[in-house]
């Protein structure tokens, strides 16, 4: 179980990851709707199919880091959900009921897996799959 003072710790630090995930999220979605052209053309008729392309991947590549941030805001606020409902048992591991060990909840602090069913799940899935990148390094402690 936490102590009052790691959880006053967690919170901090969700409030804290929530903040830089919506300023990330904020910075993708205004690249996004930029209305000016990065390749310097006046008009939206391309000269050359390759400024498509590359324009085309690159929008691309922010709808994807956009949708990851976007799962991870969900997973932040659902943990700071979890924290305010019930302070008594978070940090409990949703798979065994055991304690979260404290070192991982400092380093991914909405994680709901102690370190030995997050890797359990990394092998089921393939780490490759895992949503939080801290979750798949963390998982060969």
């Amino acid at each position: 179980m936490l102590t009052e003072e790691q959880r006053t710790t967690v919170e901090r630090l969700l409030i804290r990851e929530r903040e830089q995930t919506l300023d990330a999220i904020g910075h993708h979605d205004a690249e996004v709707q930029d209305l000016r052209d990065p390749a310097g053309e006046l008009s939206q008729y391309r000269f050359h199919p390759a400024d498509l392309a590359t324009e085309s991947q690159e929008k691309e590549k922010d709808f994807m880091i956009t949708s990851m941030e976007g799962g991870r805001l969900y997973a932040i606020d659902d943990a700071l959900r979890r924290l305010y409902d019930d302070p008594e048992n978070f940090g409990k591991c949703a798979r065994c009921g055991r304690d979260i060990e404290w070192e991982r909840l400092e380093v991914i602090p909405e994680t709901t897996l102690c370190a030995e069913h997050a890797r359990v799940l990394d092998e089921e899935t393939g780490a490759a799959d895992a949503a939080d990148p801290r979750e798949a390094s963390r998982a060969g402690e």
